[in-house]
């Protein structure tokens, strides 16, 4: 069992590592203040679609795929839309008009959640973790600890990391438009995505 856990503790420290949009807004808002309300919001989205993922699971139901694509195709064009907003000054206009705490948290939320194709990976990932001679709800539990402590802790490296190189000058600009052009172009192709299995 330990050898199943710290294996699927190896698998999420990679998948998560690798930038996603929660990643892009960590490391935009961690150049203003600490974002920590970005970064709880992030791990919530996660928590919950593995949750919704793991009950499916446990009940063995299925979604409906046409569901998904359009959930994929909404939460593509709100990436796009967030990405324009950053290129367009959106990041200008946050250093004049203070954001609430509130206002981080359910942006990081609502990106978590823009992909509903997440649960999918979920369905997928999840089970070769999961001993069915093992009770289900200790697993599931396990699993979801595991992912949240490893979450919060690459997010807080990414928030580290990018405070520190928004202190040197050269790199403030790039810090400026990398997350809103990696959010955009996470949204088009979501997007296309999400169309081309509708069209299918």
């Amino acid at each position: 069992m330990t050898a199943t856990y710290l294996a699927f503790a190896a698998a999420v420290a990679l998948l998560i590592a690798s930038p996603g949009p929660v990643v892009a807004l960590v490391i935009a808002d961690a150049r203003r203040s600490w974002p920590l309300w970005t970064i709880l919001g992030g791990v919530l989205s996660a928590q919950v679609l593995m949750i919704g993922a793991l009950l499916m699971i446990y009940l063995a139901l299925d979604l409906d795929p046409v569901i998904l694509n359009w959930g994929q195709i909404l939460g593509g064009l709100y990436l796009i839309w967030l990405g324009a907003d950053g290129l367009c000054g959106g990041a200008e206009e946050t250093r004049t008009v203070q954001r609430t705490e509130r206002n981080y948290f359910w942006r990081a939320m609502a990106v978590g959640l823009s992909n509903p194709k997440d649960i999918l990976f979920f369905l997928a990932f999840l089970p070769g973790f999961i001993l069915p001679t093992q009770p289900f709800g200790t697993q599931a539990l396990a699993l979801i600890i595991i992912w949240c402590v490893i979450d919060l802790s690459i997010l807080l490296a990414y928030s580290l990391l990018s405070r520190h190189i928004a202190t040197y000058d050269s790199v403030q600009r790039l810090l400026d438009l990398l997350p809103s052009v990696f959010l955009l172009g996470l949204g088009l192709i979501s997007c296309l995505l999400g169309v081309s299995r509708m069209l299918d």
